[in-house]
């Protein structure tokens, strides 16, 4: 992945640092998402419900926009509409805008608003399902997307240039009481980038979600101890063992196991 990634992550660290990103920004990921990862690749492997699993979704979550100016090395100067304002060249007076300025490479300005959290309600019904699976279509590089946080709008840039900067046409009606960071992602438009490693601006995308995939130690054990013959000519395939179901149930930790975004292509510990 790009250095730009690295900088995002680092960014949104703190309340996000055990999130996976969905990167780039205009990927979408849905609850019940299936990810195939192997060998330092992760691809999508189609849905849960394409193989027989159902579930319910727990009511969302709403949180707190997501503005992050780094640290103060971002500066953002607005426009009102029918204002001449110096220092703004691409945009009309009778804009309603935005300019940006970086004052280090390797920064970031990131604004989500409108950010709602859902997931899975039955987390060992879900376990269940997937060890069912497991004895025939699933196996432990697969993982299942259990969270999601979506976003109404958002607006993601990250400097290459120390004097990067950029302008924004902001949509009409936005900061009726006063113009703000959230502003920049409702229904904003880049006009002008320049030094910019990165830019993006839309709406309804899903930053940021977790995945689940089966115990890697206790998968293999079960397989160990219990892996099914191959049936007889005729015969049907080999249930799983009840005892195993039961465990899911009751314990669904001791089967399912949430996959840190260590683990997500391009993660880099240094930039945590």
């Amino acid at each position: 992945m790009s250095g730009s990634y690295t900088v995002y992550r680092k960014a949104v660290g703190g309340s996000w640092a055990k999130w996976w990103l969905a990167w780039p920004l205009v990927q979408r990921v849905a609850v019940g998402d299936v990810l195939h990862n192997l060998d330092g690749s992760v691809r999508t492997a189609g849905v849960l419900s394409d193989r027989g699993v159902g579930f319910a979704l727990r009511p969302g979550l709403p949180h707190r926009d997501l503005l992050y100016d780094a640290q103060g090395t971002v500066s953002v100067r607005f426009k009102t509409a029918g204002a001449a304002v110096d220092g703004f060249a691409s945009l009309a007076v009778a804009d309603l805008g935005a300019a940006v300025e970086f004052t280090r490479s390797q920064s970031a300005l990131v604004v989500f608003t409108g950010m709602v959290e859902s997931g899975v309600e039955n987390h060992p019904g879900l376990a269940a399902e997937l060890l069912r699976l497991s004895w025939d279509t699933w196996d432990d590089s697969l993982l299942a997307v259990t969270q999601v946080v979506t976003a109404r709008s958002g607006t993601f840039m990250t400097s290459g240039a120390s004097s990067a900067s950029a302008e924004l046409r902001l949509q009409a009606g936005a900061g009726q009481a006063q113009l703000g960071l959230a502003d920049l992602a409702a229904g904003a438009s880049i006009l002008r980038a320049q030094g910019l490693s990165e830019q993006w601006t839309g709406g309804e995308c899903t930053p940021f979600f977790r995945v689940v995939r089966l115990r890697k130690p206790w998968f293999r054990a079960a397989k160990a101890d219990y892996k099914p013959r191959q049936p007889g000519r005729g015969a049907g395939p080999v249930p799983v063992p009840p005892v195993l179901l039961e465990e899911a149930l009751d314990d669904p930790g001791a089967v399912l196991e949430e996959v840190g975004p260590e683990e997500q292509p391009g993660f880099d510990p240094s930039g945590e």
